[in-house]
């Protein structure tokens, strides 16, 4: 009975996959395939420069220190430098609520002042360094030092091409699937006013 189930039993034929001769497809069709699930970087100019992140500086390690670290409001850089110029601090008065300005004083982390800090573009630009580098995405403005090192692309394209200045058109450009608002949330220093 086993023998004549074994003869009877259906034989899957070996098939070879199909030959595809590359040459005639259309050149667009190749040059539209992405090297990684939704990358923009092909249509948004070419290769990306990545770097190896040193241990601990993985995604993973970076969401770790926004839970701990930037819920203490230890990830934000410059804002003693407001408060020990009396000059920028009278400038600082004349752009921000009185509210959002009691709250900095009484030590709260810039991310949870209500209403957010105001920032101007003169503001904006005097922290333009590895130590104390603010950036603006989308209409807020972070302070990335802390991120710096857990960058895929490197610190330095960052320093050079985010620093003290607004970032929104290259982010959106690279990056425009990542929530730049749940990365960054507790390196938020305010709203940016121009």
């Amino acid at each position: 009975m086993q023998m004549e189930r074994d003869k009877m039993a259906f034989k899957v034929p070996q098939m070879k996959p199909p030959q595809i001769n590359v040459s005639d497809e259309p050149r667009s069709v190749l040059m539209d395939v992405p090297v990684q699930a939704s990358c923009s970087t092909l249509r948004a100019g070419g290769y990306r420069n990545k770097v190896k992140l040193a241990p601990g500086h993985s995604a993973l390690d970076w969401q770790e220190m926004v839970s701990t670290k930037g819920k203490a409001g230890k990830l934000i850089t410059g804002i003693d430098s407001i408060r020990e110029d009396p000059k920028v601090l009278e400038h600082f008065k004349e752009v921000n609520s009185p509210q959002s300005l009691i709250q900095l004083e009484r030590g709260v982390p810039t991310y949870a002042i209500r209403p957010p800090l105001c920032i101007d573009a003169h503001e904006l630009a005097r922290h333009n360094t590895a130590e104390d580098c603010w950036t603006v995405i989308n209409g807020k403005v972070y302070s990335i030092s802390s991120y710096l090192s857990f960058h895929p692309g490197g610190a330095k394209i960052l320093i050079d091409k985010s620093s003290g200045q607004d970032s929104t058109v290259l982010f959106n450009r690279y990056h425009r699937w990542i929530s730049v608002e749940k990365m960054l949330e507790t390196c938020l220093v305010g709203v940016y006013v121009g």
